[in-house]
């Protein structure tokens, strides 16, 4: 809980997004609130006839401008992006950083360096051993991204790495936060990244059979809670955002963005990929993190769910959100419609979104849903943004393996 004098309140001092919907926050919530999907077809010529894919592809992002040449050439394209978010953030929130020692980093990754790790791997097995790079395991560890990120910022204190699927980059931003609360650290660097377009992690997806193979429409491929939602678009994104204690933040004259009240973790204990039927999980979660920040339900404005456009992720959530509700929900949007899934780092960047609701009193839209769902009773925003009164924000994600993180967030 957060002691009653505000002592540990956390806020948000500085963010920065690489996604397929835009290179900057601002970007990115223009796009969302024009409706916009930026899926586009995958194909290769190893596919099988009638096997393509789609994806969504981070644009006009130009890793030499936060890489010097040799990174550019050594390091993977999940680097890449988390240096571009990572550096857009701490940019942002300006001014004279903590000591060394006093700074921290959370990264949330799924798979990591994947593309590296493929391209090593088929080295291997076509040119030997020799024809591996010697520094492709300190390129494909799952610390490795947080560890050039302390490398690159020069962070001394806590320098973690959180791997919860799907619910990464809220689950880093939620230890951050802890972090912050311990006085572990005076400031952090906190988000997801993921970029898993090789051939190799799409055929995994493939074979899984969540993704939408809707490629002859792939402006409505990410739908979700969509009456014809079929699975989610792959996507490649980073989320990063510079957390401090709020007295802290008021005290070095930053103007916080937003602020975490309330964060909660746990498990479905279900089933590897499926969430629980009725939510039960998605449930428990956002009800521990609303007590978490001392809130209730009718606090809440708006939620950023998670909204993968799966079937039963989708169906399931719905479930839990009327079930917190207990009627009439605020209104819901999903950020997936438009940028597809980003994996790790989805949490992320829809927290990001969900402190720009809070702040401009608007909900975008979900991109690409048509129909909803009948047996889907939550109120999906759909067709336009629409405003909102003030209150709180309920960001959702939740991950393969039943892993759910929800994050209370208000605006700064």
């Amino acid at each position: 809980m957060v002691p009653p004098d505000g002592s540990a309140l956390v806020a948000i001092v500085g963010a920065g997004v690489k996604t397929p919907a835009g290179n900057s926050v601002s970007e990115l919530w223009a796009s969302l609130c024009a409706g916009r999907s930026f899926a586009a077809v995958y194909r290769d010529d190893r596919l099988p006839p009638g096997a393509d894919m789609l994806v969504g592809t981070v644009s006009g992002f130009d890793p030499a401008a936060y890489l010097s040449p040799i990174e550019v050439r050594r390091l993977d394209r999940t680097h890449a992006l988390a240096f571009g978010a990572a550096q857009d953030a701490v940019d942002q929130c300006g001014g004279r950083l903590p000591p060394p020692d006093r700074r921290a980093i959370v990264c949330g990754v799924g798979m990591g360096a994947e593309t590296t790790y493929a391209e090593q791997l088929v080295r291997l097995l076509s040119s030997g051993v020799r024809a591996m790079s010697p520094v492709t395991v300190p390129l494909v560890m799952s610390s490795s991204v947080a560890a050039h990120l302390s490398l690159r910022f020069g962070v001394e204190g806590p320098c973690l790495t959180v791997s919860t699927a799907c619910a990464s980059g809220a689950s880093a931003i939620a230890e951050g936060v802890e972090l912050l609360r311990r006085r572990s650290a005076d400031l952090v660097l906190a988000g997801g990244v993921e970029s898993l377009l090789s051939y190799s992690a799409m055929c995994a997806f493939l074979r899984l059979e969540a993704m939408s193979r809707n490629v002859g429409c792939p402006e409505l491929a990410s739908r979700p809670f969509d009456v014809n939602r079929d699975g989610f678009v792959m996507a490649e994104g980073a989320g990063f955002v510079v957390l401090q204690r709020l007295d802290d933040a008021v005290a070095t004259g930053r103007d916080p963005l937003g602020l975490v009240l309330g964060h909660a973790s746990g498990s479905d204990a279900h089933h590897l990929v499926a969430p629980t039927p009725g939510g039960e999980g998605a449930l428990r979660c956002m009800r521990s993190a609303l007590a978490d920040a001392g809130a209730e339900p009718a606090d809440v404005s708006h939620v950023n769910a998670h909204g993968t456009s799966t079937v039963l992720n989708d169906a399931a959530e719905a479930a839990a959100l009327s079930s917190l509700f207990g009627g009439p929900t605020p209104p819901v949007t999903a950020v997936k419609g438009a940028t597809g899934h980003m994996i790790a780092g989805s949490g992320a960047v829809e927290a990001i979104v969900t402190v720009v609701s809070l702040r401009t009193g608007l909900v975008p839209p979900v991109a690409g849903l048509r129909t909803l769902d009948p047996q889907i009773t939550i109120d999906v925003v759909h067709g336009a943004a629409r405003p909102v009164s003030p209150g709180l924000g309920l960001s959702n994600s939740f991950g393969f393996g039943g892993a759910n993180t929800s994050l209370v967030l208000a605006a700064g």
